[in-house]
């Protein structure tokens, strides 16, 4: 999902901004700072190829950065959706 929404954002880098909003949106949730949201933000204050290279590298530290991830808002519900029934038939046709 976060390939597709990285290639959405090279497009139209002003989406970066949805991300940034929600960040802030979310701290603003909280009176004390939560680590997972300063990571964030310091990772959204990177260039854009250093974001990009973060949120679709298969490594560990990015599967739990996306475990908390502020892309939220940037695909649309038929994006989704189209994403979701592909896993599900790629998930379906695997043997093992």
């Amino acid at each position: 999902m976060h390939a597709v929404i990285a290639r959405k954002i090279q497009r139209d880098p002003s989406l970066l901004q949805i991300a940034r909003h929600n960040i802030d949106r979310w701290s603003a949730r909280w009176e004390t700072p939560l680590p997972w949201l300063e990571e964030w933000r310091e990772i959204l204050d990177q260039p854009w190829h250093y974001v990009a290279a973060i949120i679709t590298e298969p490594s560990e530290n990015a599967a739990r950065l996306r475990q908390s991830s502020p892309f939220a808002g940037i695909l649309t519900k038929q994006e989704r959706w189209r994403i979701y029934k592909a896993f599900r038939a790629n998930s379906i046709g695997c043997t093992s």
